[in-house]
């Protein structure tokens, strides 16, 4: 089975999220950067925050 015949699960998209975060807060940005801002970074973004949100709900528990 070839990467593309694999389905993306939520932990994947997840993976992907942090890396184009690291890749922002390091200062290398990545090929969709632009001087404005970056339309990867944003797609992150909304990710990561949902993330952090329901693990920090978890840890209340």
């Amino acid at each position: 089975m070839s990467r593309i015949d694999e389905p993306v699960d939520r932990a994947f998209t997840i993976e992907v999220a942090a890396l184009v975060e690291s890749a922002h807060t390091t200062g290398r940005g990545c090929l969709y950067c632009t001087p404005g801002d970056c339309e990867r970074q944003a797609w992150a973004r909304p990710i990561l925050a949902e993330h952090r949100q329901k693990r920090a709900a978890a840890c209340l528990r």
